[in-house]
């Protein structure tokens, strides 16, 4: 990984207004752009607005016009993107984009209660190689599932997205998080920043806000929890590269990861 700067954005996208979201996300991309930014990464289904009685209706592929003038964006601007619509299946689905192409895409694998009668899961947990750092995505609710993470980590992710459309607000937000995503970075020595959809959703749905971003050591490093904002972080990856180093000096530079033994673990249910 190299050192980058990353921006977390926590907007609102109402339902179905595509041409009014995909404005909003150019415009955020071209001032982050100005700003330096070296990636931008938008909320859970930020493209198409979050519902699950009227997305899936909204889906398309990811060669539709509107995602790709996305994509092309990333050329001009020279920044690179991750953001979030309703992918044909219909599967809620983060891509990632640079120079102008597709680099990437995740199809959220561990669906809410509301969502699995409606949405379809992905089938894969990939790596998604950027100029500037190795990407994994868990989608909202699934940074409650301590295996994703670690299963991008043992790939060689750097750092891990994790986009939401939650309603907690404020503190709320900020203890769910707080309880989380820390152990997610520490445990698997990876980066972690969550961003949150924020607003009435036009279906009178209405979603907390907030972003946050966490070092490989499990420190908060920025937050922010206004219903909108844009949290922009510098990542220095040294610690990483030093506890990820073969051989060790201390045990505050241990590599949990590589004294792990797989074999161990069945991956059965509880009580299986």
């Amino acid at each position: 990984m190299d050192r980058m700067r990353l921006s977390m954005v926590s907007m609102n996208s109402r339902v179905g207004d595509i041409e009014g979201n995909l404005d909003r996300i150019i415009r955020t991309m071209t001032d982050l752009a100005s700003d330096d930014t070296d990636l931008v990464c938008f909320p859970e289904l930020s493209l198409t607005g979050y519902s699950t009685e009227y997305s899936p209706g909204l889906a398309m592929g990811i060669d539709n016009p509107t995602v790709m003038s996305i994509i092309d964006a990333t050329s001009d601007l020279g920044i690179a993107v991750c953001f979030g619509f309703v992918e044909d299946g219909p599967y809620i689905t983060q891509v990632v984009a640079e120079d102008g192409r597709l680099v990437g895409s995740y199809r959220k694998t561990h669906l809410g209660e509301r969502e699995a009668p409606v949405f379809l899961p992905g089938d894969s947990v990939e790596p998604i190689r950027t100029r500037k750092a190795v990407l994994g995505i868990q989608t909202c609710w699934e940074s409650h599932f301590p295996l994703i993470t670690m299963e991008y980590a043992m790939k060689g992710v750097d750092l891990v997205l994790m986009p939401h459309a939650s309603g907690l607000t404020g503190e709320r937000r900020r203890d769910s998080w707080n309880r989380i995503l820390p152990a997610r970075a520490y445990d698997n020595t990876v980066f972690v920043a969550a961003c949150n959809m924020a607003g009435d959703n036009g279906y009178g749905t209405v979603f907390g806000g907030g972003a946050t971003v966490f070092d490989v050591r499990g420190v908060n490093i920025a937050e922010d929890y206004s219903r909108e904002c844009i949290l922009t972080v510098d990542l220095d990856p040294t610690d990483m590269e030093r506890i990820r180093a073969p051989g060790y000096v201390s045990m505050r530079d241990l590599y949990f990861l590589d004294k792990s033994r797989p074999e161990l673990f069945s991956g059965n249910r509880i009580g299986q």
